[in-house]
């Protein structure tokens, strides 16, 4: 989703040079304000991703935009043909954005746990959620263990280096009062039942501390599973053709 504008380019010509790349689509860095999270200005390309962060639940409190403002964004998306997503952590923050009528989130919130005002919300507009319950769990701390399991396997070992996992093993440490990752499962949970489409996505970042490319998406499958209610076999859908249906991955 967010990407730095310097990434874009070179980023684009190997994937479509190298028929051993992944597609590549980006909505650039992410709309967002002065001050907001996280704190860059935004230009839309593939799709178009709005920041609605307001901090609750978490340590830092970030300007948040307007609604009128988020939902011209949304508006000018569309009338481009591009999909609009968007970025909150929390109860409230998710439902206003998804009142904007984005068409989708790129995490599950998690300070609260959710209410049929949130499923209403994501059926209003058919949205998508991508969960990033592994991530969330860095976040908060609650998934240190786990995550640092994934690092020390021998496997991963392998193709990481000393400094990868370290990294890998830390957390973000940004969870504060009654923010708990066992929300974003509920969310995840109930969100599955009422129909709503789940979608596989790990929010990696070379800056993000414990998390890795492909690694912590495993992580996130096991998660959908062990924590979600999902069978091995619904599991695949998220992060095979329901995120390609849902993002426009048409081959």
């Amino acid at each position: 989703m967010h990407q730095e504008v310097e990434n874009v380019g070179w980023m684009r010509t190997q994937a479509l040079q190298d028929p051993d790349s992944a597609d590549f689509k980006t909505c650039s860095a992410a709309a967002t304000t002065k001050g907001g999270w996280p704190s860059a200005v935004v230009l839309a390309l593939d799709k178009s991703e709005k920041m609605h962060e307001d901090g609750n639940g978490l340590y830092v409190k970030p300007v948040l935009q307007s609604l009128g403002l988020q939902k011209a964004i949304v508006e000018a998306a569309h009338q481009h043909g591009f999909l609009a997503v968007a970025h909150s952590l929390s109860l409230q923050g998710t439902i206003d954005i998804l009142r904007t009528g984005v068409d989708g989130m790129t995490h599950t919130s998690c300070d609260n746990p959710p209410n049929q005002e949130l499923i209403d919300a994501y059926l209003m507009n058919n949205a998508h959620c991508n969960s990033t319950l592994a991530t969330i769990g860095i976040l908060t701390t609650e998934g240190q263990k786990e995550q640092d399991a994934y690092a020390r396997d021998s496997r991963v070992q392998k193709l990481f280096s000393a400094e990868d996992i370290k990294a890998l093993c830390a957390c973000m440490e940004l969870g504060k009062g009654r923010s708990s990752v066992e929300y974003t499962y509920q969310n995840v949970w109930e969100l599955k039942a009422a129909g709503i489409n789940i979608i596989l996505g790990s929010d990696s970042a070379g800056p993000a501390l414990g998390t890795a490319y492909g690694l912590t998406a495993l992580h996130e499958l096991a998660l959908l599973v062990n924590k979600c209610g999902f069978t091995p076999r619904e599991a695949l859908r998220p992060g095979t053709l329901l995120v390609a249906r849902r993002l426009r991955f048409n081959d």
